[in-house]
């Protein structure tokens, strides 16, 4: 083939690329982006306050993040099943669980076998309690917080599992972290489940869904163990 044979074939292949492009047709010089939003890079929080923990933890569940998840708990953790859960004769879970148990759960739910579709956790204040401690001490002071709890995972298939029992979450300093400048930080050693809502309690329609399974908390983690 001549060079002026060859420009003239790549000359028609611009030609009829440009013709593509202005007729609204796909463009083989341009990436298939689709109409997919992006998503924004994940904002965690110091955890200067009981606030920031359970800011971090909704957000870990949002990005799926086991490590930062994790990072609310402290290294002496206990979870405790709700008493519901606990009287049931078909449970099988234990009476507690600690931190390495919720590693291997979040583990799985986030980054497993890809059963788990999209996860959507939000949490809302009860009631809120403070126990000073030393007045002169800020190192013991502990918060207890009870939080409505709405945790909707969609798995792959028709199936989604709703958990909406509060739970009571307690709060005390991080003695093994802190901020770059020495500023305190919280963290979460003791989580309680309570008895699940009755469904349709809140009034929220996926609670009518009959493709929505009921669950507490506790057993819909441990349905990952």
């Amino acid at each position: 083939m001549t060079v002026f044979s060859t420009r003239r074939l790549a000359v028609l292949m611009l030609l009829a690329a440009l013709a593509l492009a202005l007729s609204g047709c796909w463009n083989p010089f341009a990436p298939d982006e689709g109409d997919q939003v992006p998503i924004p890079p994940a904002d965690y929080h110091e955890r200067l306050t009981p606030e920031d923990v359970i800011h971090n933890l909704k957000t870990a569940y949002v990005y799926k993040n086991a490590d930062e998840y994790l990072d609310c708990l402290s290294e002496d953790f206990i979870f405790f099943p709700s008493p519901a859960d606990l009287q049931d004769p078909t449970n099988d879970m234990p009476d507690e669980w600690y931190k390495s148990d919720e590693a291997s759960m979040h583990n799985e739910m986030f980054t497993g076998d890809d059963a788990v579709e999209s996860i959507s956790l939000n949490l809302t204040d009860i009631t809120i309690e403070h126990d000073e401690g030393d007045p002169g001490d800020p190192l013991d002071d502990i918060y207890i917080y009870v939080e409505d709890v709405d945790l909707l995972v969609n798995l792959y298939g028709t199936t989604s599992l709703l958990a909406t029992a509060p739970s009571e979450y307690w709060f005390r300093v991080d003695t093994d972290q802190s901020g770059e400048n020495g500023e305190i930080w919280y963290e979460i050693y003791m989580w309680f489940d309570l008895d699940p809502d009755p469904p349709g309690a809140r009034g929220n329609d996926a609670q009518e869904d009959p493709n929505v399974e009921h669950i507490s908390y506790g057993r819909l983690k441990h349905m990952f163990r």
